[in-house]
């Protein structure tokens, strides 16, 4: 290829100056879009669309029509469109419940295998279509827990997707250990999902007993870089014993922000955690837990 010709006028040698300094100018425009599409796709940004949320065990649904009645009704109170729920014995009778009492645009998806009490996310078909839902087995620890369910949907009304992971963690004061490993063996699936670039909320029945539990959940939501969003409440649900009704927080929720509120609803909240000698009505009609619903 032979050199370009110098210019031998003063018009040439300007028309010359002034090509190298669009090429320059050309060259730099792309750096700094280049720059900015990166930062777009590698920076987690909240999207315009907001998002609400909630967990609620509901205790061995369902026990009888009383408690599908009330369930649900505290369902619909909470005015979001996305649920973990956990204790579900029937998935088949829940989801038609669902459609029944909430509107036939209500779906319903729950974890394959493990024990009969399954966890599941109920959502508005209306506002979100179901990406996949997938069963994660670590948290069984063979056979001596439950399985965890992550599940994408998407917004219909266009934006981010929505990713939740529903998790029950092993019951019983004496079983903070095994709640640790739950966790530790489902870490690397939480991992994954926070390297997505979808919303997240990881929630459910964490059976948090104790200090132990607190510090598992911190810790966990320091390595993952995540909220631990409801590390506020002071209840969730209640525990009837011989000396009156005490409330604890069992149930929490993680997120990439902090939410804008979040609350434990229902009797946790319209009666407190200390309701005396004797757990409100709820607590025998519905369940021990409450609902906690959080908005961002």
């Amino acid at each position: 290829m032979s050199a370009p010709q110098r210019p031998r006028t003063l018009l040439g040698l300007a028309l010359r100056v002034a090509s190298i300094e669009r090429r320059r100018l050309g060259c730099l425009a792309f750096v700094i879009l280049a720059a900015l599409v990166l930062c777009c796709l590698a920076c987690p940004r909240r999207d315009d669309a907001p998002l609400a949320v909630a967990t609620f065990n509901i205790e061995n649904f369902p026990r009888d029509e009383r408690q599908i009645a009330g369930a649900f009704g505290a369902i619909r109170e909470l005015d979001v469109p996305i649920i973990g729920v956990q204790e579900i014995t029937d998935p088949e009778a829940f989801a038609r419940e669902a459609r029944g009492r909430l509107g036939d645009e209500w779906r319903f998806v729950a974890n394959r295998g493990g024990p009969e009490q399954r966890v599941g996310v109920l959502y508005d078909g209306a506002r979100f279509s179901l990406a996949w839902a997938r069963t994660h087995g670590e948290s069984q620890l063979e056979g001596r827990g439950k399985p965890a369910l992550e599940v994408r949907l998407r917004r219909r009304s266009g934006g981010r997707a929505v990713r939740v992971i529903v998790v029950h963690l092993k019951a019983g004061g004496d079983f903070a250990d095994v709640r640790r490993e739950q966790l530790r063996q489902l870490e690397p699936v939480l991992a994954d999902a926070v390297e997505s670039w979808d919303d997240l909320v990881v929630l459910g029945d964490f059976n948090a007993t104790g200090d132990d539990d607190r510090r598992t959940i911190e810790a966990l939501a320091d390595r993952l870089g995540l909220a631990w969003a409801s590390e506020g409440l002071a209840c969730t649900a209640y525990w009837n014993r011989r000396d009156g009704c005490r409330g604890t927080a069992l149930d929490h929720v993680l997120s990439r922000e902090a939410p804008d509120d979040i609350a434990a609803r229902g009797p946790c909240e319209t009666i407190g955690c200390d309701p005396g000698d004797r757990c409100p009505a709820f607590h025998r009609e519905v369940s021990d837990h409450c609902p906690v619903s959080a908005r961002w």
